[in-house]
């Protein structure tokens, strides 16, 4: 069926329950940025395939509100459909509440799964409507009912993430929550961040793809807690660790039969809760959710083993890019798609290699303008012997997430590309090597990376760079690089030792070239003056940058010591992992580069 045919489908629904406006978010009932099948009605309803849209659907025309990540994949993949596209954050573009307030009457009846929209969501649709005297129904799957092939909720193994690889006991994590519970005066504290729940009780699991973990609901109390999980799908370990710390199981959705019996203030935070959840609650203290800054500040285990996994994501990187030269070179047919397929075959031969970080972006030339392409299969694009090729991508170790992105020149390069190329990677070493004081926020730093780009008027029109889990999430807050505050982003936190974030200007050029240089980065100390303490980057990915790209006479003489430095470590840290054959190609790949 046509995206017109389901949203037909979804109108028929919407009129039989007297609704005049539906939300679908991308969400599932946990907020969780990558969703599993069963929670992909926006992209059902919409036909759009990216991983952050808001499709709001009234009688007689619709809007799909994403980011600018998104605003060229999005209007082709929406084309036809009758969809507006609602470019957020642009200049004439209405945000969703203004949309509704506009174009709905008095008294009208909107629509949403409450399980789906945060309670924050929920206020700030019920307030701006407040005048209007919409109704609000939050409990209907209208999605559900007009989706008859819907796939079913997942329902994988559980497996257990052992001290050795997260540094930190299911004890210990929960003794420093309920410490932030009793400073906040909390007998209880709900979450439903299945990013929380999988660092807390050291659990992962398969249910979203490229996402270890498991669809499940917390409740910690000030001595116990329950696990709202299907007990069988607990593996055995993990049942005897949560049984010796007190937290019991229930099925997965009875926590909204037990919220209505719990008393005493309860811990939770508005961007963090359902608002099935949030509603129900008697006695709510709205704050700031402990957990997120916990996780987020790695522990000296978590960083060794960050470090192990990029070493040996560096290997599987520079095997693939040797492969790519030589195919290319013996004028052999890769594509978009087979390039992304070896480079998976690659990592697929490192040890403890679980899966890919995230499906990777693999684009040629100007497909590469798009920041979250993805190639089409029915398709493929050949990569040719001129231009650039962007391989957006990562591994999922047990020792932790890699996420690194490398933009290969593949032959002759314009003027234009080559001053872009060079400006891109200017930003993206001059945050590498920063030295702050602590108590800087990403927004502090990002216009080092801007900056070149500034200069010569562009931009580009997403995040400098985002927190990453341990073995977890990709996109992990509170911390991140960003020049302006994305209130919904909630990645503009102080800055601490053990925090990992992606370094990752680019430049995008609609029918023309893309280009993205990105390296992991973790805080450590630097030293402490009279002035007071300072921080630094130290860099954990190992893969050098293709120097063939850039305009040396362009860049500072520190910004070359930088890069010279940089890729002797990568040769000393990666070259011993490697054959004869492949360190000698790494050699070469690395030598230092001189200003003419």
């Amino acid at each position: 069926m046509t995206t017109a045919d389901n949203l037909f489908t979804l109108r028929e629904k919407m009129a039989a329950h007297n609704v005049d406006a539906l939300i679908l978010p991308t969400s599932d009932f946990h907020d969780t940025e990558y969703v599993c099948e069963y929670f992909g009605a926006r992209k059902h309803f919409s036909g759009f395939t990216g991983s952050a849209g808001v499709l709001v659907v009234l009688k007689d025309k619709a809007g799909l509100w994403t980011d600018g990540r998104y605003f060229i994949q999005a209007g082709r993949e929406i084309e036809g459909s009758g969809i507006d596209l609602m470019k957020m954050g642009q200049p004439g573009v209405p945000t969703i509440e203004a949309y509704l307030q506009e174009n709905l009457a008095d008294g009208a009846t909107l629509a949403f799964d409450g399980r789906c929209v945060s309670m924050e969501a929920f206020e700030g649709y019920r307030d701006s409507l407040n005048d209007k005297n919409v109704t609000i129904v939050t409990d209907l799957d209208l999605a559900g009912e007009a989706w008859p092939d819907r796939p079913a909720l997942p329902a994988s193994r559980t497996f257990h993430y052992p001290e050795k690889y997260n540094g930190e006991s299911v004890a210990s994590k929960l003794a420093r929550v309920r410490e932030a519970m009793k400073e906040a005066g909390a007998k209880h504290h709900i979450t439903t961040k299945v990013d929380e729940i999988a660092w807390l009780f050291n659990l992962r699991a398969n249910d979203i793809p490229n996402f270890p973990v498991a669809l499940a609901y917390a409740i910690v109390n000030e001595e116990d807690g329950v696990l709202y999980i299907d007990e069988s799908r607990l593996d055995e370990e993990s049942a005897k660790l949560l049984a010796e710390s007190g937290i019991k199981t229930a099925p997965y959705n009875q926590i909204y039969d037990d919220i209505e019996a719990l008393e005493g203030p309860v811990m939770m935070e508005k961007d963090y809760v359902n608002s099935r959840i949030g509603r129900a609650i008697k006695d709510a203290i709205w704050m700031t959710n402990p957990i997120q800054l916990m996780k987020a500040c790695k522990n000296a285990v978590e960083v060794e083993n960050a470090r192990e996994a990029h070493k040996r994501d560096a290997v599987a990187v520079i095997r693939f890019w040797k492969w790519l030269d030589e195919q290319l070179e013996a004028d052999n047919e890769v594509t978009e798609i087979s390039a992304a397929e070896k480079l998976h075959e690659f990592r697929g031969q490192m040890p403890d290699f679980l899966e890919d970080s995230f499906e990777t972006i693999s684009a040629y030339h100007a497909n590469a303008s798009m920041p979250h392409y993805h190639p089409d299969r029915e398709n493929p694009v050949r990569i040719e012997k001129k231009g650039m090729h962007l391989v957006d991508s990562g591994g999922k170790y047990m020792q932790g997430k890699t996420d690194i992105t490398r933009t290969f020149v593949t032959g002759e390069m314009t003027e234009e590309e080559r001053i872009a190329f060079t400006r891109v990677l200017q930003g993206h070493i001059d945050l590498a090597k920063a030295v702050f004081m602590e108590g800087a926020r990403g927004m502090n730093l990002d216009i080092l990376c801007r900056q070149y780009l500034w200069q010569d008027g562009r931009d580009y029109n997403h995040g400098t760079g985002h927190g990453v889990g341990a073995l977890s999430n990709v996109h992990e807050g509170p911390n991140g690089f960003r020049w302006k505050v994305v209130p919904e982003r909630k990645d503009s936190c102080v800055l601490e030792p053990g925090m990992i974030t992606s370094d990752e200007p680019g430049l995008y050029v609609e029918g023309k070239y893309g280009i993205r240089h990105e390296n992991m980065i973790v805080v450590v100390p630097a030293f402490e003056t009279e002035f007071g303490n300072f921080l630094r980057h130290d860099v954990l990915t190992l893969v050098p940058f293709d120097v063939r790209g850039l305009d040396l006479n362009l860049m500072h003489q520190d910004q070359i010591d930088w890069l010279n430095d940089y890729h002797q470590q990568v040769y000393d840290e990666i070259a011993p992992r490697l054959s004869e054959d492949e360190a000698a190609w790494l050699y070469e790949r690395t030598r230092p580069v001189h200003q003419d």
